[in-house]
């Protein structure tokens, strides 16, 4: 019987997607690091010595962490090339790649920049596959925190880690999110990895919120710490709207922004050796 394979199965969605799976052997799940319940393999390394040569579906999640230190070309240009090699060498039935809601940004974004050539790869090489499905999610929120420098996550770190007074972030107060949960997106993600379908989707939240109001929440768990209100400054004078536009190839969560940061920042603070965590992984560079 072939497998299903998951690499970059211990970052963000891997995380959430093998909670899903774990009790389904036919799911193998990789990662780079040395991890308890996961085959180890480098996809710097050798394709030759990789563990199977034709997989059912390939899950392709690898993505190097959103580190500020890593938002360059170079890194973000890793990710092509380990696509590359697997759609190469191996033989796949299905391909699912998780791509990123980046690739509608107009700017020069590494990340942005690097997903859009994989998907040009992946689209140049479809007939490689039976079936194809690309995701293009926006804004996940894990359930608690992890060690990235997506604002939400940036932002904990800086209150309830470091316990900063203040910090002048990047962006702009008034830019605009809808945020959704890792684990209902992976939901949906596995649903539609069943099915014999090929397509291209979004996945997000159109019940938007601004940086704004999450400093506020925020702010709300960090008074009653510190009898203090955090400051946030931001650089940009530039408002930033991260919404779908397209709704027509669009899934979208049915839950307010606001109620899945409060379980984040719940699940977060009851959380014990946070700093302890992710001054452990921070040398985890890639997912």
């Amino acid at each position: 019987m072939k497998k299903n394979v998951v690499l970059g199965g211990s970052g963000l969605v891997g995380c959430s997607f093998r909670e899903l799976v774990k009790e389904n052997k036919k799911y193998i799940f990789f990662s780079k690091n040395k991890l308890k319940g996961f085959k180890r393999f480098n996809l710097d390394s050798n394709i030759k010595n990789f563990f199977y040569k034709e997989v059912d579906i390939c899950f392709f999640f690898s993505s190097p962490r959103i580190f500020k230190k890593n938002l360059r070309k170079d890194i973000f240009e890793k990710e092509f090339f380990w696509l590359k090699k697997i759609i190469s060498n191996l033989k796949i039935n299905k391909f699912v790649y998780l791509s990123s809601s980046s690739v509608y940004y107009k700017t020069k974004y590494p990340v942005g920049l690097a997903k859009r050539k994989c998907e040009k790869y992946i689209l140049k090489n479809k007939n490689k596959f039976d079936y194809l499905q690309i995701w293009r999610p926006f804004n996940l929120i894990a359930k608690k925190h992890v060690n990235s420098d997506h604002f939400y996550n940036f932002l904990f770190k800086k209150m309830f880690i470091e316990k900063k007074k203040d910090y002048l972030f990047s962006g702009n107060s008034m830019d605009e999110r809808g945020y959704s949960s890792v684990n209902d997106f992976t939901k949906v993600l596995y649903k539609y990895s069943k099915k014999k379908i090929s397509f291209l989707k979004n996945y997000g939240n159109d019940d938007l919120i601004t940086i704004n109001e999450i400093v506020k929440l925020f702010n709300k768990y960090y008074f009653k710490k510190n009898k203090r209100y955090f400051i946030a400054k931001f650089k940009s004078n530039i408002v930033n709207i991260n919404k779908i536009n397209n709704k027509k190839n669009s899934i979208f969560s049915k839950k307010n922004s606001i109620n899945v940061l409060k379980n984040y920042i719940k699940e977060s603070l009851r959380w014990k050796n946070t700093a302890m965590y992710v001054e452990k992984n921070s040398k985890n560079f890639y997912l």
